[in-house]
């Protein structure tokens, strides 16, 4: 058994935009505010090695999710064989391997900053497969080089505009491949994979849409591009991609880490994302000072040629509009956040970190940030941010 944790403080000097994590977080840190949760996990590991080649992993996390059960804690449960040092094979619960640090990105102790950069890791909350996975092994010249496939389907909930509760979001058909070479100074990986969206939660705001479109005469004057939304928004049985690319680059003193990372889908509610990050850490014995600079933008799609005073004495018109620009809005993700921090490594098992994120939202780009009061980022609103997150995290 093993385990690791994070005891974390967030502030932050904003009363518009309140920090979370990632996108299945319904809270948020606003000014005045000291904040725990948002920044604080615990987990175990079990590690069951049953025979020369064959083991078991079970691993649970509690980081403040909304709803407690064992299915929202149980991060990963698989059994795994080996049957030569070049293949592994595992089944049951696995990471979805679409980071370069999906096996860590919950684990604070395992990387130097305070919090991963959610321009990257917050966009995405999904963090496991129910599936199968093959892991080919073997060195090339002084490095090794691994690729793996797995198939599998993945459920987190989703939260945004201040609504009290998340809502469950489920992939079905999730098979990707993950390629990654290592050598003594350098790290580079590949990660795709491809999903496809199994979730009705979109569907009556769409048939609410085209049966106004049916049923009031000259709706395509007031609305002129309801039908095309429509059938665009639709999320269930449409299929998404997400394409990383990432790597780290050691020095005697410096480490290097960066990632790339590009989502597209065939439904209008999930527009393409393209995000990724830059971080320096300078290493000095126990001690690590670094700073990165992260940057997450969305497609934005412009819908101003509606007439809302039309439209708002059509009965629940302007509330299926509103929907709508939910719907339309929710992964419209534009910033940038420029950081610098310390580690100080103060046992073999404990850190304790500091990190300033100072951070600007662009036009149309707040919905990973809280607003103040339910739907008060509807209309995109735009801002700076600075947070400070203190934390000691722990192995064992």
């Amino acid at each position: 058994m093993s385990g690791f944790g994070t005891l974390g403080v967030a502030v932050t000097d904003s009363n518009e935009f309140g920090y979370r994590a990632d996108f299945s977080s319904s809270g948020g840190v606003f000014s005045g505010q000291i904040d725990v949760a948002e920044s604080s996990n615990i987990g175990l590991q079990f590690d069951l090695i049953m025979h020369s080649g064959l083991d078991a992993v079970v691993q649970v996390i509690y980081r403040n999710q909304d709803d407690i059960t064992l299915d929202s804690v149980l991060t990963m449960a698989f059994v795994r064989y080996s049957p030569n040092p070049n293949w592994s094979f595992r089944g049951g619960r696995i990471a979805l391997d679409l980071f370069l640090l999906t096996e860590f990105r919950d684990i604070g102790f395992a990387h130097p900053w305070a919090h991963v950069p959610a321009e990257i890791y917050g966009v995405i909350p999904h963090r496991n497969i129910d599936g199968l996975d093959a892991t080919y092994t073997r060195r090339i010249g002084t490095g090794t080089f691994s690729g793996k496939l797995f198939y599998g389907q993945s459920e987190a909930s989703v939260s945004g505009f201040g609504l009290p509760e998340a809502e469950p979001v489920k992939f079905s058909d999730v098979v990707g491949i993950a390629l990654d070479y290592k050598t003594m100074g350098w790290d580079i990986s590949l990660n795709h994979s491809q999903v496809t969206f199994d979730s009705e939660l979109i569907t009556p705001l769409v048939n609410a849409i085209k049966q106004l479109n049916a049923q009031v005469p000259g709706f395509n004057h007031i609305w002129p591009n309801a039908e095309s939304l429509a059938n665009g928004m639709e999320i269930n049985n449409t299929k998404g991609t997400y394409t990383s690319v990432g790597g780290q680059y050691y020095l005697p003193k410096m480490t290097f880490i960066t990632e790339l990372a590009r989502i597209s889908a065939e439904s209008l509610s999930v527009p393409n994302v393209v995000g990724g990050y830059l971080s320096g850490i300078y290493h000095a014995n126990e001690h690590n000072l670094f700073a990165t600079f992260a940057f997450s933008r969305s497609d934005q799609l412009a819908d101003d040629d509606v007439d809302l005073q039309l439209l708002q004495q059509i009965p629940s018109g302007l509330e299926i509009y509103h929907n709508t620009q939910m719907s339309l809005g929710f992964y419209s993700v534009n910033q940038q956040t420029f950081s610098l921090g310390w580690r100080w490594d103060f046992t073999e098992n404990m850190s304790f970190k500091l990190q300033w994120d100072h951070t600007r939202i662009g036009s149309g780009g707040s919905t990973l940030w809280q607003p103040s009061e339910m739907l008060g980022n509807l209309d995109r609103p735009t801002g700076r941010v600075n947070a400070l997150f203190s934390n000691v995290s722990f192995a064992f």
